[in-house]
């Protein structure tokens, strides 16, 4: 059942886009797959986002992108599959510590650690129908939480000496995965949660 509303939901925001001003938004329209940190720790990171990028922080909460964008609406069949592949993939600790860039790209962003962590769960994930001919162009990209990325070059160096050591940092306990899907303001709704193993 939650399913079936799920996916009414993904119809109606993937058929409402008045709202999108760039052609590369409509790559996101049947959403994509997120871990999104606990209440207190996504408060003062969605705080940095409010201060030095609202741009970034107008289309979604702070969050780990996980997974490519989806070319087609979820199935009821494929959400099942998702969750099994889930079930059998360990919880673990995240850690979000320093800042970092990634030149020559403008943008700062936390790293996260452990990467094999990561890397496994987007690969069970990965490995599900639901991404079959998906090209995974992002596959390469080391996992990050981004503070700014509508930036400039120039204000990505001023950012990462004003905010380096200065920041929050910790672990969080990543024991489940989201589904998020942009409404007709391209603002990513959470829609459903998918839990890992336990």
């Amino acid at each position: 059942m939650v399913s079936c509303v799920i996916i009414a939901t993904m119809f109606q925001y993937a058929n409402d886009t008045s709202g999108w001003k760039d052609d590369w938004q409509f790559e996101y329209r049947f959403g994509a797959f997120y871990i999104f940190p606990p209440n207190g720790v996504i408060e003062p990171v969605d705080a940095l986002r409010q201060t030095y990028d609202l741009r970034s922080a107008s289309g979604c909460q702070a969050h780990i992108s996980l997974s490519e964008s989806l070319a087609a609406p979820l199935s009821d069949e494929q959400l099942e599959e998702i969750r099994t592949a889930l079930s059998a993939v360990q919880p673990f600790e995240i850690r979000y510590g320093s800042l970092r860039s990634s030149p020559p790209y403008p943008g700062i962003c936390y790293s996260i650690t452990p990467e094999d962590n990561f890397r496994a769960l987007r690969s069970a994930l990965h490995s599900t129908s639901a991404f079959v001919g998906v090209p995974l162009k992002h596959e390469h990209i080391a996992p990050h939480m981004t503070i700014a990325e509508f930036i400039s070059l120039e204000r990505t160096n001023e950012l990462l000496q004003e905010l380096s050591g200065k920041v929050p940092e910790g672990t969080f306990r990543c024991d489940s995965i989201e589904y998020a899907i942009p409404n007709n303001q391209f603002y990513f709704e959470r829609v459903l949660t998918i839990p890992l193993k336990g």
